[in-house]
């Protein structure tokens, strides 16, 4: 792993401007001291995203997402640290040290750089010869004819290899690519004689992305159907090399990854012209596997950035069992998997060209859950109209309705087979109890982290930037058990909470802070555990010797709750001055908020004693809270 001083991280972070950075994302508008925009992290109609130029910092006041440039760049462009650190130097013009970015992949990559490289040129050549060659023609009209546009075109950097590999290697004679080079990339492969052969000749190209949007690898498509044959497959994809593993790479993840992001949801399809065809038609989220059955590998890099994952299959035979095979494998995700049935075994580039873009948008919103899948594709094997296989259909329903983890939808489906059926509920429901025990013994779910909350807070208070002082809010008439703060963190008492942050900003902006804490030797107990957990980090970090403000904090933390609240803390502070009697003042107020949570227990179960008659009990709990009481009225 690479290292970073944290002065040279902090010199970029203080030389590069947050503003022009994430306006080369999003189309900022000045508003007041601060600057506005939707969110590119999700679908935000009413602009609630908002960049601080005094602080140079982010914040989201829907979905919650926040912090400073590093994260920022992290984020929109599906990065890591390093290479934030990177881009930002890039951005303000910083000379970075070369040592500073000798990490493993960085070591990895040097060595497969000629690779990269030899990629990089094939790609572009394959592209310049289908759009801007005569011998490119016949291929530009087949494309042209299957609606696609030059836009379109450009977008996927489609191409053409030459029927004769002499003209690509006459241009790859300009560089200084051996022949071993050139054989490893997989884009060739040798003949009896010797020679180099492209295996892609006179095949359409769809050059192949990884999630940084690197050419690894390619496909090549035969144009002229009559050309198929069992020794010319339609398709014919490179082998695996060093730098290309196909059951690792999702096709277009890195031009769809914002706007799976936005969405929060991702279209998975069978192949690379279903997925230009989806974004041709203004569904700019779907990806495709390579050519292979879904694997736990694309689902981990989906479920990072959307949970709803869609399954876009073809309509036919085929396209049904990939279906099937995908829902299994995905049974132990929590992510909501669904799919796609498209009518009359049509792919969807057929359908829309059928039917038309919105009416595509009607299948997605229609789109059947794992158990409705199911129980139309089992039910082509059974014969229904048979009592004994209508029995075995019934109860592999019971199966899958026992994976289901909503109780209230276990029930609702249930229903269903008792009307459709007129089966008595309670034998369904003692057969379901088995197939529970049978499931629980053998299944657990993965969860699989995903980069920001998906469901945003649309609470009155938070549902857009608060104003220039957040002081102006009214909290008065807010039920105190209602209140959930932009970071989805739930508020049991808003003096507590607002003590808390008061407590935390001295802590991250003045040392005095910490030496009254050491030389009063006093334990930090926080009314709310997310508060509690930012104290934990805050004091980590403050350790390790890291100087004041401990506003860098927000690029070391990976918990996402934690880091929204430290950004919302970052946001809202506006430090005027540090005071021994602040620290007192937050820490007597969060200890009051123990007591009356203390009090509030106490009568309820005073109450409750009084209900059954146990006077004793009672009296002692009664004397509990008058002691409380009088703790209150000395402070």
């Amino acid at each position: 792993m690479s290292y970073i001083p944290e002065e040279v991280i902090q010199d970029i972070r203080q030389k590069t401007d947050i503003v022009d950075v994430i306006n080369q994302y999003v189309q900022l508008t000045k508003k007041g001291n601060n600057f506005t925009a939707s969110c590119p992290f999700h679908e935000d109609r009413n602009p609630s995203f908002s960049v601080h130029p005094g602080k140079q910092i982010y914040k989201c006041f829907s979905c919650g997402r926040g912090g400073n440039v590093y994260g920022f760049l992290q984020e929109i462009e599906g990065i890591g640290f390093v290479q934030a650190v990177q881009k930002a130097a890039e951005f303000s013009n910083v000379a970075l040290d070369e040592r500073y970015l000798t990490d493993k992949n960085a070591e990895h990559k040097k060595e497969n750089q000629t690779l990269y490289d030899i990629h990089k040129k094939v790609n572009d050549f394959y592209h310049y010869y289908l759009l801007n060659t005569t011998n490119g023609e016949d291929a530009l009209n087949y494309l042209t004819n299957r609606d696609m546009t030059n836009d379109t075109m450009t977008t996927f950097q489609l191409g053409l290899a030459p029927l004769n590999s002499e003209v690509l290697l006459q241009y790859l004679s300009q560089e200084n690519f051996s022949h071993e080079d050139l054989l490893a990339s997989g884009i060739f492969y040798e003949s009896s004689q010797g020679k180099l052969i492209d295996r892609f000749r006179g095949r359409i190209i769809f050059p192949l992305r990884n999630s940084k949007g690197e050419v690894v690898a390619f496909s090549g498509r035969v144009y002229d159907e009559n050309l198929v044959s069992q020794a010319n497959a339609k398709y014919l994809n490179s082998p695996e090399t060093e730098i290309f593993h196909k059951t690792n790479l999702v096709y277009n993840l890195d031009i769809a990854r914002p706007r799976i992001r936005q969405l929060n949801q991702v279209l998975v399809c069978e192949g690379y012209m279903d997925v230009i065809g989806l974004h041709q038609a203004g569904y700019q989220h779907a990806v495709a596997t390579m050519g292979t059955s879904l694997t736990e590998a694309h689902i981990k890099q989906l479920g990072k950035l959307a949970n709803e994952i869609i399954f876009v299959f073809d309509g036919d035979d085929a396209g049904q069992k990939a279906t099937a095979r995908a829902f299994d494998i995905s049974s132990k995700y929590k992510q909501l998997f669904k799919s796609i049935q498209i009518p009359n075994r049509l792919d969807p580039d057929e359908w829309i060209k059928q039917k038309g873009a919105a009416s595509f948008q009607t299948l997605i919103n229609q789109a059947d859950s794992r158990f409705e899948f199911y129980r139309m594709y089992l039910k082509q094997e059974y014969d229904v109209s048979d009592d004994q296989q209508l029995a075995a259909y019934i109860e592999r329903l019971i199966e899958l309705i026992a994976e289901i983890a909503s109780p209230i939808e276990q029930q609702l489906r249930i229903q269903d087979i008792v009307e459709q059926y007129h089966l008595n509920e309670s034998i369904l429901y003692e057969q379901l109890a088995r197939a529970r025990q049978t499931s629980s013994s053998s299944t657990t779910q993965e969860v699989i982290p995903v980069n920001y909350e998906h469901e945003p807070v649309m609470d009155e208070e938070w549902g857009a930037p608060p104003p220039e002082d957040l002081s102006e809010i009214d909290f008065s008439h807010v039920e105190v058990e209602s209140v959930i703060t932009p970071t989805v963190h739930k508020v049991r008492s808003i003096r507590a909470f607002q003590s808390e942050k008061h407590l935390l900003a001295c802590l991250m902006y003045y040392q005095e802070s910490w030496d009254y804490i050491a030389q009063t030797n006093q334990a930090i107990i926080m009314f709310h555990e997310t508060a509690q957990a930012v104290y934990f980090e805050l004091q980590e970090y403050y350790y390790q010797g890291n100087k004041m403000p401990l506003t860098g904090i927000v690029d070391k933390i990976q918990d996402t709750e934690i880091n929204h609240f430290l950004t919302t803390l970052i946001w809202e502070s506006d430090p005027l001055g540090y005071s021994d009697e602040i620290i007192n003042d937050c820490l007597r107020v969060i200890n009051e908020e123990f007591i009356l949570l203390e009090i509030k227990e106490l009568k309820q179960k005073s109450e409750q004693y009084r209900k059954e008659q146990k006077f004793t009990e009672n009296n002692e709990v009664i004397n509990r809270i008058m002691s409380l009481n009088r703790q209150l009225k000395k402070r």
